[in-house]
């Protein structure tokens, strides 16, 4: 796939065209310390709202109004959508926030074009904070939205003549089967993206979310002007994650460019790839495959990478200096009772929370890059030997070692080659590259589950290698003892786990009879399909009682925009 980066020059400046925008589908815009903020991401075109095919990574920020990024999750985007959540813990303090979306392509964008939600949150454990909002309480008597507009318990209705909603009934009891079915009246709309939630409305001030719909209306500028034809443009994540840094001579004289480095994502599905580096000593590795662990490797690969430095760079950071908050607003007395509500039914659920766990989704696993060439040494199905030494004189045969100063390295013997190369093997354990393979040779082999290994010349990028030999331990944990200025061991920002959200299956009552439930989040949803065989969204209500809301967000496959809204009761059965 290739990005075109149109460019019309002038004497002063360059534009560059950026048709990319991100939405984000919110299942609220006020918290209470312990509940959770669930979001989906659309990744679409800034000109039509059709699904962008070029990032293949968003972020996602929650920002306080001193400018300060308090959380940041890296989203990975399946055929240009993500989900995730925020826990809202409880050293968060009461105030205003905002939800930022943004792809790295969108960084050559002002902040100001990033997609913006503003959140409010109030914390009431903290003592301070009891102090504070006591104080607001006690002096107000409206209930103002941080926003300046007057806050009502029921929402209007937004309805949408392409998608409706098919509702069982208006009215429920505690813990009732609700059957929702989500109709497309214009067939257009099967083929799309869309994201669910069903969460009680009470009188906490609320802060207006953009809809779909109202967001599809907007015009974006879809090209960017760089001032000179030095600025720097970041790439978009075309392929997947980017990570990059660079390499600095020692000495300040030796050449920086086209030099190997490694990265080595190391686990049970471990990555590791080989580039070189440019005229400035830079490289970039692209993770082009799903890989959760945080834990990275860096290292030079060269006979003289002791005379280098190396350093990985950091997420690129926005300004934060140009958002704007809204001014904080005193809170209603009359809001006290649903502040206590709502904090005892986030305590309730938490504490219960073992009884409700979400389901992560499995990450899919990979064949690693040598499958299926290499020659497999089950050590179980040998007699087992302590030492490396030992074991590749009795079983993985084509293996041997051999000494250069204070150094061990592995080779690969290959009858077809006499005499021998003098390069030695690439060597992986558990996915991380050892330059040298000393600690090796006092590592004990009992916890080595297999061996690995390949004969002859092999290429990883741009960098050839003297066999392979790969060792994965029964763990999956090696590290590594090694320390130079040419290795960056460090730990950086990876995806969210995408997750399945718990759904409670009152079908047979006795299973969770004594189980208390106060979920305000009846259900949430990132992934509604209407193609017409999964639009019935069933779900059952709680122990609370009020008035839910049901809102559905999101675009069809030509992008158009779909909003709806509606409300249902839920009574209090025990009152009955």
């Amino acid at each position: 796939m290739f990005v075109l980066i149109n460019t019309q020059l002038t004497s002063a400046q360059s534009i560059v065209a950026l048709d990319e925008t991100v939405f984000i589908h919110a299942n609220a815009t006020t918290f209470v310390s312990g509940e959770s903020l669930l979001y989906k991401i659309y990744c679409l075109k800034s000109s039509d709202k059709t699904p962008s095919i070029i990032s293949k990574i968003a972020y996602i920020e929650l920002v306080d109004s001193n400018k300060n990024s308090v959380f940041k999750a890296k989203v990975a985007l399946e055929n240009s959508y993500g989900q995730g959540d925020y826990f809202i813990p409880t050293n968060l303090k009461t105030g205003n926030y905002k939800l930022i979306g943004y792809t790295d392509w969108m960084l050559n964008k002002p902040t100001t074009d990033f997609f913006q939600i503003d959140i409010t949150i109030i914390n009431p454990f903290k003592s301070s904070e009891k102090e504070a909002i006591s104080n607001v309480i006690a002096t107000n008597s409206t209930n103002i939205t941080a926003n300046g507009s007057q806050s009502t318990l029921t929402e209007k209705s937004i309805t949408n003549e392409n998608v409706k909603f098919n509702l069982n009934k208006k009215s429920f009891g505690n813990r009732e089967l609700v059957s929702l079915k989500i109709e497309p009246v214009n067939p257009v709309f099967k083929d799309g993206s869309y994201s669910l939630s069903v969460r009680k409305i009470d009188n906490l001030p609320v802060n207006d979310q953009i809809t779909a719909t109202n967001f599809s209306s907007f015009s974006q500028n879809n090209t960017v002007a760089l001032l000179n034809q030095d600025s720097n443009i970041i790439l978009p994540e075309i392929r997947g994650e980017i990570i990059s840094g660079k390499i600095t001579s020692l000495n300040g004289s030796d050449k920086v460019e086209n030099i190997t480095v490694a990265l080595s994502l190391p686990g049970k599905s471990f990555a590791f790839k080989v580039v070189k580096t440019n005229s400035n000593g830079k490289f970039i590795f692209s993770i082009d495959k799903a890989n959760y662990n945080a834990a990275i490797t860096v290292q030079i690969i060269d006979d003289n990478a002791s005379h280098y430095t190396i350093l990985v760079d950091e997420l690129p950071k926005i300004e934060y200096s140009k958002l704007t908050f809204n001014a904080d607003s005193p809170l209603s007395y009359i809001i006290k009772e649903s502040l206590v509500n709502r904090s005892i039914s986030s305590q309730i659920e938490n504490a219960y929370y073992h009884k409700k766990t979400d389901n992560i989704v499995k990450a899919p696993s990979y064949d690693p890059f040598y499958y299926p060439i290499a020659k497999e040494y089950v050590l179980d199905d040998y007699t087992r030997f302590k030492t490396l030494k030992e074991t590749i004189t009795e079983v993985a045969t084509e293996i041997y070692h051999k000494q250069k100063g204070d150094k061990v390295y592995l080779h690969v013997n290959d009858a077809s080659v006499f005499p021998q190369l003098p390069e030695s093997a690439l060597v992986l354990v558990d996915g991380l590259y050892l330059e040298n393979q000393t600690e090796l040779m006092t590592y004990n082999m009992k916890n080595v589950y297999k061996i690995e290994l390949i004969v002859g010349r092999y290429y990883v990028g741009a960098k050839s290698f003297n066999g392979v030999i790969i060792f994965s331990t029964f763990d999956k944990d090696f590290k590594s003892t090694q320390k130079e200025s040419s290795i960056v061991n460090t730990s950086i920002l990876r995806p969210q786990l995408k997750k399945i959200y718990h759904k409670i299956d009152y079908s047979n009552a006795a299973d969770n009879e004594r189980i208390p439930d106060f979920r305000n989040q009846l259900l949430w949803n990132p992934e509604v399909k209407l193609d017409g065989n999964n639009n019935n969204n069933t779900f059952y209500t709680s122990d609370n009682s009020g008035i839910f809301e049901i809102t559905l967000e999101g675009f069809a496959k030509n992008g158009s925009p779909v909003s709806l809204r509606e409300t249902i009761e839920i009574k209090d059965t025990a009152a009955n």
